[in-house]
């Protein structure tokens, strides 16, 4: 009796003892499995790693209001900033405030990043501006050259070094947007603006007085204030 007993414990232990290293090398496979897994995500997810070294900010992202197609009825006109790279819009990017002006300069080229402008209406034509980090300013300047249509003006906010900017005068034309005017401006007008939306004019480039557009183009010989008037669509 003493034998059978102690073979049973003997074969009981065994069986715990095989059971445990059975369920110890599981254990350590799933931890393996889960380290070849985050090893492949973090190598294939490029936009994550991105974000990660980046303090992001909520993206401003303009629009304007006007009849710009001449149908007599309210248009709105919004920006959008397309990411190629995730297939999607992007809502957050680097903070300028926060994060160095040329990994913002590569985070965006990363992303293969598109800002583009388009209506609030279905086909209607829209105006691609590439990769930048979205625009200054985008304003409603009215029937400027009196063809029926409101133009628009905007300055680009360019992913680069300088303060050289221009600001352009868009029309739609024939159902295509066309470019009537463009004059050069230096970003430090817009050093003292709290928030890009908060813009009715471009200060001391392009403003409105007694219901007529002024504007200055700082790269002629005596820059100053002068009509601005424009073709009508061709």
């Amino acid at each position: 009796m003493r034998l059978f007993s102690f073979s049973r414990i003997f074969f009981t232990k065994a069986f715990q003892l095989i059971v445990l290293l059975l369920c110890f090398s599981c254990s350590k496979t799933d931890k393996e499995l889960n380290n070849l897994k985050a090893s492949l995500n973090s190598s294939t997810d490029i936009s994550k790693k991105t974000d990660d070294k980046n303090t992001l900010h909520k993206l401003e992202k303009l629009f304007c209001v006007g009849d710009f197609d001449g149908d007599g009825k309210r248009d709105t006109i919004f920006q959008h900033n397309f990411s190629k790279l995730r297939k999607g819009e992007i809502e957050k990017s680097p903070d300028p405030a926060k994060n160095e002006w040329e990994d913002i300069i590569k985070w965006f080229s990363k992303q293969d990043s598109d800002v583009y402008l388009a209506f609030n209406k279905k086909d209607k034509d829209t105006l691609h501006l590439g990769t930048v980090q979205g625009l200054y300013c985008l304003l409603n300047i009215g029937d400027t050259n009196f063809d029926g249509k409101d133009e628009m003006a905007f300055v680009i906010d360019n992913l680069d070094f300088s303060n050289l900017n221009s600001c352009k005068i868009y029309s739609l034309c024939k159902g295509k947007w066309v470019e009537l005017k463009q004059f050069n401006i230096d970003e430090s007008a817009f050093d003292f603006t709290s928030t890009k939306i908060a813009s009715s004019d471009i200060q001391n480039y392009l403003e409105q007085k007694d219901n007529k557009w002024f504007y200055k183009d700082n790269l002629q010989d005596e820059p100053k204030m002068q009509l601005l008037k424009l073709d009508e669509c061709q």
